[in-house]
């Protein structure tokens, strides 16, 4: 099991009535897809996102999708840059879910570092570290006891180095230097912070997390994000060469959370994968106790 073709196959005759699943960043991008492919399933489909108008957009496109019988999507409003707002939407989702909880969390909110965006937001953080990857973790660990079965974040993976420095997760001097952006070491950073998080989530919660690297798909990710038009060309040019669609690419979290071949596979291989289900590594960093065990304080510490 591998290719795109394959996986929708297997996923044909997976029906998701009943679940419940939540599903972060979905105004856009593959977010937008994994949602429309869960209201496909027959899901009840809960989306957080930032813009209001894009999010009942999305609402209305989602009911178009959802078969006659199935439970309405849901939406949730929430600013993730903000500390304060994750606290909202987290009681939100859990007074919504009662003791029925949910069954998956997918979370593709953010996108790569914008080199003149670094300014602190009232938290501390760039807005970039404060979505990106902050956002990712409180939510995963504020809801830990509501998800059922799957925790998953998709973003890079299988990336980062063994040396990192745990007096500066924030990056404070990269941003001195002029030199925090996509290029520089913020994906090691984030990958990092995110493992060591999943790694030390999957200890005290009965769902399986898994960090998802989603390879090349064609949304407007770094257009959104403030990139440079060459870097956006290259992207976009990347994307029509060799990138899946956002619809064909949304098989896949479908397939490793709904669908029981995907969750067998997460059992054997781990959680680390990437766009042809190939498993990955963890960060080198996070595999490291001493160093998991100072970056997981350092977030508990934030998310307190």
């Amino acid at each position: 099991m591998g290719s795109s073709q394959s996986i929708s196959v297997s996923n044909a005759s997976v029906n998701a009535r009943g679940s419940i699943v939540v599903v972060v960043g979905a105004s856009q991008g593959i977010g937008r897809g994994v949602a429309a492919r869960f209201a496909q399933a027959g899901a009840e489909v809960w989306i957080v996102v930032r813009n209001a108008q894009r999010g009942n957009d999305q609402l209305k496109e989602l009911r178009s999708r959802v078969p006659s019988s199935s439970p309405q999507p849901r939406l949730f409003v929430a600013d993730l840059n903000i500390v304060a707002d994750l606290r909202r939407v987290v009681e939100e989702i859990s007074t919504a879910a009662g003791d029925r909880g949910v069954d998956y969390l997918i979370q593709t909110q953010g996108g790569p570092p914008n080199a003149h965006d670094v300014a602190p937001n009232q938290d501390g953080f760039d807005s970039h570290f404060a979505v990106q990857v902050f956002s990712r973790v409180f939510l995963a660990y504020h809801l830990r006891d509501l998800v059922k079965h799957s925790s998953m974040a998709i973003m890079a993976a299988g990336e980062g180095k063994k040396p990192f420095n745990v007096d500066d997760i924030t990056l404070e001097g990269s941003k001195a230097r002029g030199e925090y952006g996509m290029f520089g070491e913020s994906t090691s950073r984030d990958v990092t912070v995110i493992d060591s998080a999943w790694i030390e989530l999957a200890k005290i919660s009965t769902a399986q997390f898994t960090h998802l690297f989603p390879g090349i798909v064609r949304t407007a990710v770094l257009a959104n994000s403030g990139q440079s038009s060459i870097v956006v060309w290259i992207h976009w040019l990347a994307g029509f060469v060799i990138g899946q669609t956002v619809e064909s690419y949304a098989e896949i979290p479908f397939y490793l959370t709904a669908n029981p071949e995907g969750r067998k596979l997460i059992e054997r291989e781990g959680g680390w994968l990437n766009e042809n289900l190939k498993k990955l590594a963890p960060s080198p960093a996070s595999e490291d106790v001493a160093t998991r065990q100072i970056i997981w304080s350092w977030l508990q510490n934030k998310m307190k």
